[in-house]
């Protein structure tokens, strides 16, 4: 008896631990199958190409790119910021023909699941205003992006040489069109 009472002491411990580690492993399981059903950050989702910037010398310049949204959730680009310019903010083309002016986009840019969106001379452009420095062809500086989960994602953008955009820059009386309060400049044309 003494026999069966010892080998029972000494067979409970590994046998309540044993009990632990199928529980431990089956939450284990559970939280894996739980963050497998979330989205991976938008910042390393999303399909970022054909990033450039307008050579400029001062003032205001634009960057465009192709934004790829492979995922089956939507995804926002809400802000760009760079240590190039004083301000950048994401806008938009209005109006038709020659009377097309830029405005700021009023919120984030979707870019829908399975979608493409184009950032480009003439449609949505990321604005650079007050450059701090000259914008020369050659160069590829990072601009920084912040999605609308929050995730973020530094991007070179290749300064070229473009001469297919035709911003003209004309005075304007108080707040640009950019809604930053910046006098004396307001931009049309891509």
């Amino acid at each position: 008896m003494d026999l069966k009472i010892r080998t029972r002491r000494i067979a409970a411990p590994f046998i309540a631990l044993g009990l632990a580690a199928a529980l431990l492993s089956g939450c284990s399981a559970e939280r894996s199958a739980d963050t497998a059903d979330q989205p991976a950050p938008e910042a390393d989702a999303l399909q970022i190409s054909e990033t450039w910037i307008k050579a400029a010398d001062d003032g205001m310049t634009s960057g465009f790119a192709v934004i790829q949204n492979p995922t089956d959730h939507p995804a926002s680009l809400v802000q760009v910021d760079s240590n190039l310019a004083e301000h950048v903010e994401l806008h938009d083309m209005e109006g038709t023909g020659t009377a097309m002016s830029m405005k700021k986009l009023p919120g984030a840019l979707e870019i829908p699941a399975h979608s493409t969106v184009e950032l480009a001379p003439g449609g949505t452009h990321v604005m650079l205003m007050g450059l701090k420095e000259e914008l020369k062809a050659g160069q590829s500086p990072a601009l920084h992006l912040t999605f609308g989960d929050g995730s973020t994602r530094e991007v070179a953008f290749e300064i070229k040489s473009y001469t297919g955009a035709k911003e003209s820059y004309a005075p304007h009386d108080g707040e640009t069109e950019h809604g930053t309060g910046t006098e004396g400049s307001e931009h049309a044309g891509h």
